[in-house]
């Protein structure tokens, strides 16, 4: 939000650890709850769990307050040395959302961040229809498309990563658009527009060049061919270079991002050499359970045979997947592409790990993988029908049943309790159940929410029919096929 304001009052791109936040954002952050764990702030602050045990009138005092804050300190810099940490963020999406800060810059700052919020749902959503097509494209059937479609929108972590105010969920979109001028063999320019648009909104884009051109490998054999990927990346170069450029000469890496910044001395070969030292598995475990449910930043966690459950549709799918592609090799170019993409990527999550490890920490972000959420949602599909056989339809009908109980049962057991003051963190940092002999006490968890309560509401009946809409059309394009 800081990213965007500033870009809003012409005071050009923030620098990664020497742009503070907003004066406006900073003082939010004494006035909002917080997620759990924040302690580095230089000021107080207060968690979800402190604001609900203050009382009604000071919590509405609070309310007051952040709407009442000068519209005038979105252009000044917090007093506090509150850095903008997202000053390492390639500027594409926030220059996207720039007009819509500088339109509706005279309301209150929890309704401008409503908006962005939802024009970022927006952005992300065209990723659903986009993985359809790249489906098709990828000569999979209708079940298997409709499935792959459904089965993105579905997924909860991608709603999660999609609803907030940053550049991933667009990125799924810009990704989709990727893979689906790659699997269509088209012009090699809109993949490289892509790939252009991609590398100014996420750094990980840089692992889709890899495997770009090993999708392409077979064009070398072409003068044309090589003409036409030399024509594609220069287009990525010429779209996305100037910001990498800046990079290098604001903090002597190429990625710009914090942990690599901290340590701009390492060479690739020491990073890679700490590899031996770090616990794989551990990492591969974690970044799996942070993709499939992480708590909306708030690092809530569900029950773990819940992910272990998740962990054994994948392991099916992997083997329907590699089934697939042992009997049908010379159907199965499009899938080939789209894994390649994904395999680079989780390689590039693997670095993430040892940038992270290089300055004493950890990471295995695994929500980051949501940016290949098109094919992911192939991949999975494709797999799971090739295991099935004939009796596919049940079987993917099941997997999206699987993924919209996950998401139901993360709202209303999770987060709508613990947003709303009904579940806590015990003295050990362990959250509280919701149980469902409390279900009754749903009712109160919608009227605590910020918009009133009508439409609270509605938006709840809204996401209830989404849901429901989203298995349905799935399963009517079971029965066509």
């Amino acid at each position: 939000m800081a990213y965007i304001e500033r870009l809003a009052c012409g005071q050009g791109l923030p620098a990664l650890g020497r742009t503070p936040v907003s004066r406006e954002v900073a003082e939010s952050l004494r006035l909002v709850p917080l997620p759990y764990g924040h302690h580095a702030l230089p000021f107080e602050h207060i968690t979800y769990e402190q604001w609900w045990r203050l009382a009604a009138a000071e919590r509405q005092a609070r309310i007051e307050r952040l709407d009442a804050l000068p519209r005038a300190w979105a252009c000044q810099q917090s007093p506090e040395a509150v850095l903008n940490y997202e000053a390492q963020q390639p500027p594409l999406y926030y220059l996207m959302l720039t007009p819509v800060q500088r339109v509706a810059g005279g309301l209150p700052l929890r309704w401008r961040v409503v908006i962005m919020r939802l024009l970022s749902a927006l952005l992300a959503s065209f990723a659903i229809p986009l993985t359809y097509e790249l489906a098709r494209r990828a000569r999979c059937s209708e079940t298997c498309s409709a499935a792959a479609a459904a089965l993105a929108a579905l997924l909860p972590g991608f709603g999660m990563t999609a609803a907030r105010v940053g550049n991933d969920g667009v990125s799924a979109s810009i990704y989709a658009l990727l893979l689906l001028a790659v699997v269509s063999n088209g012009p090699s320019l809109a993949a490289g527009f892509a790939l252009g648009a991609g590398l100014l909104t996420k750094a990980y884009f840089l692992t889709a060049a890899p495997a770009l051109a090993l999708a392409w490998i077979g064009r070398l054999r072409s003068k044309r061919g090589i003409l036409s990927m030399a024509a594609a990346f220069g287009a990525a170069a010429v779209i996305a270079a100037w910001w990498y450029g800046r990079n290098y000469l604001l903090t002597r890496t190429w990625s710009g991002l914090q942990q690599v910044a901290a340590n701009p001395d390492a060479s690739l070969s020491s990073t890679l050499a700490a590899a031996s030292s770090v616990d794989w598995l551990g990492f591969f475990d974690i970044a799996f359970l942070s993709h499939i449910w992480i708590g909306n930043w708030s690092f809530l966690q569900l029950r773990s045979w819940i992910y272990r459950v998740f962990a054994l549709l994948a392991a099916a799918a992997l083997a329907g997947l590699m089934a697939r592609l042992w009997r049908e090799r010379r159907l199965c170019a499009g899938l080939l592409q789209a894994a390649g993409f994904y395999i680079f990527f989780w390689l590039g999550l693997c670095y993430h790990e040892l940038t992270f490890r290089a300055v004493g920490a950890s990471s295995g972000a695994g929500w980051y993988l949501y940016a290949l959420v098109a094919a992911e949602a192939l991949l999975v599909a494709a797999g799971l029908e090739a295991l099935a056989g004939r009796s596919r339809g049940w079987l993917l009908a099941g997997t999206l049943g699987l993924a919209a109980a996950l998401d139901l049962y993360g709202v209303h057991f999770q987060l709508l309790p613990y947003y709303t003051g009904l579940i806590g963190h015990r003295t050990g940092g362990a959250v509280e159940s919701f149980h469902l002999s409390r279900f009754t006490e749903l009712p109160l968890a919608l009227e605590r929410l910020m918009a009133p309560a009508p439409v609270s509401w509605f938006l709840w009946a809204a996401y209830l029919a989404a849901t429901v809409a989203a298995f349905w059309l799935a399963s009517r394009a079971f029965r066509v096929d």
